[in-house]
């Protein structure tokens, strides 16, 4: 796990297509939303995003190469409670191959530091209610169901669904 730079968007943006192309293709009936979708986890996004400053990205490499990451927001609260001194893990990805293997919880190991150091209370994150797998493994990681909310973007009706999650820090 390491802190990504700008130098990093291409590979950030190759990695993240993928991983969201292998986690989501099947919530998708629209080839144009879908494909704007994945332009939001291509290089351009990441190189806007690590050029802003305000968001904090972790690259995750295996064998050299970026295999998924983590970006963080300080000063979000949680669209459920709406607590001050929060902070959001807009983005936790890694491509399939590489899951299960403490990649992701090392990645929000990071993002847990950071928030905390930068006076965050509390991280929160969302899934998608039919990812049984993801939402189960932030469980298992400490964080407790807040909430739920609509996912903004027009895919496969009874797929809108997700839950949000918090967890406090130390």
């Amino acid at each position: 796990m390491r802190p990504a730079g700008p130098g990093d968007a291409d590979a950030l943006g190759l990695a993240g297509v993928a991983a969201y192309a292998e986690a989501y293709a099947r919530l998708w009936d629209d080839p144009a939303a879908y494909l704007d979708q994945l332009a939001s986890f291509g290089s351009a996004a990441f190189a806007a995003l690590l050029a802003d400053g305000t968001a904090r990205v972790w690259a995750a490499e295996a064998a050299g190469r970026v295999v998924g990451f983590l970006s963080l927001w300080i000063g979000v609260a949680d669209p459920v409670e709406g607590a001050d001194g929060g902070a959001e893990v807009s983005r936790l990805y890694l491509l399939g191959a590489c899951r299960g293997a403490g990649i992701g919880r090392r990645l929000l190991a990071e993002a847990e530091r950071a928030a905390a150091a930068a006076g965050a209370r509390y991280l929160w994150l969302d899934a998608m209610r039919s990812e049984r797998r993801a939402w189960e493994a932030y469980r298992a990681w400490g964080f407790r169901v807040i909430g739920s909310r609509r996912f903004h973007l027009p895919v496969r009706d009874g797929e809108r669904a997700m839950l949000v999650l918090r967890r406090e820090l130390p």
